[in-house]
């Protein structure tokens, strides 16, 4: 009974999860487990949800002056709703957002990008990093 609960309970760190290319992650020591959620990559040209494009950034990763007025980015904001409700149709549970950015990347383009999907509904985050 003991092996049979381990094995229903088992879950493996590496789910279909896929690194965007083009990313130089930063660094961590951290151990908990990886654990599904929407996808968002942010990389010095563009926004992608579930690994499609739906916002260009400006070179460097920058954000257009009335981006920055606006503080939201009404496509990220479509694409991550959508892409929660079909997560929940799917049976998850909670709304969570696992965010991958350049290390590089400006502060207020990763604040926009984290605020739109808190408009979407989306409150919690995850930071993907390369463990050490």
């Amino acid at each position: 009974i003991i092996l049979v609960f381990l094995l229903e309970s088992f879950q493996a760190d590496d789910e279909d999860f896929v690194l965007h290319a083009g990313l130089s992650l930063p660094d961590s020591s951290a151990r908990s487990p990886f654990k599904q959620a929407v996808n968002i990559a942010v990389t010095r040209d563009h926004v992608l949800v579930e690994g499609v494009p739906v916002y260009e950034l400006l070179p460097g990763g920058f954000l257009t002056d009335e981006a920055l007025e606006e503080r939201r980015l009404p496509p990220v904001e479509e694409a991550v709703e959508l892409a929660w409700k079909a997560r929940k149709l799917a049976g998850e549970e909670e709304v969570v957002a696992t965010v991958q950015a350049d290390e590089l990347l400006p502060y207020d383009t990763m604040d926009m990008v984290m605020r739109s999907a808190g408009y979407a509904g989306c409150y919690r985050f995850r930071l993907v990093i390369e463990k050490e």
